[in-house]
């Protein structure tokens, strides 16, 4: 059985709490972060939202989201932002993801075939079970370490191409520039994600995030 089948989200109370991602987000964001979880455990592909189109972005996303959350749009492009900036949350191409939702999900369902075929790999069932958190580590497989969007500061190539491959919006070396004054940092975060800050920029009309008056 899936984990879409189940009536409750498999959260770990203690790793919620503790987690350094989400605990960088507002209280508000937080707060919106445990609807969008319950939206993504009904989801058809376990932890991922689709947007039916070339690309998504948090405006789209937010709008999808809003018709099955009692929330405003702005507020929830606003959290979207903030969760995916933190690496809580991740973009990819036309899907808003929870990677430990979808990799518990595929740890299930393989448990699960195992089970079906009398055993399948033994293996499987000798190892102690370790609890499976919500926060780990999301980048523990050595490919998605090596992930070129986790290089900060990136390339301005890799910048350019990205922009170029996203047919955005976004001035690239205006993008660059403005990283590059803030010494690579998200508010008073150090990036973590370049291509999530540049998805971002996608849905500011101006291409750069607008400072609060003092």
């Amino acid at each position: 059985m899936s984990l879409r089948n189940q009536p409750y989200i498999p959260l770990y109370v203690q790793d919620y709490l503790t987690d350094e991602k989400l605990n960088m987000c507002s209280w508000a964001t937080q707060g919106i972060y445990i609807k969008i979880l319950c939206v993504l455990h009904k989801q058809e592909n376990y932890g991922k939202i689709l947007f039916k189109q070339k690309k998504g972005t948090c405006f789209n996303f937010a709008s999808i989201l809003i018709r099955m959350i009692p929330c405003q749009i702005d507020e929830m492009k606003t959290a979207l932002e903030e969760l995916i900036e933190n690496g809580v949350l991740v973009i990819d191409g036309n899907e808003l993801i929870q990677r430990r939702m979808v990799k518990d999900n595929h740890i299930k369902e393989v448990r699960s075939k195992a089970g079906k075929k009398g055993g399948g790999n033994p293996n499987l069932f000798k190892q102690k079970d370790k609890q499976i958190t919500e926060y780990e580590n999301e980048y523990e497989n050595e490919d998605e370490i090596k992930d070129v969007s986790k290089k900060i500061p990136p390339k301005i190539e890799d910048v350019k191409n990205y922009c170029k491959e996203r047919n955005n919006n976004v001035d690239p070396d205006k993008w660059f520039d403005f990283y590059t004054s803030k010494g690579w940092m998200v508010g008073k975060n150090k990036m973590k994600d370049w291509k999530a800050a540049v998805r971002t920029w996608e849905d500011n009309k101006n291409n750069a995030p607008q400072l609060k008056k003092l």
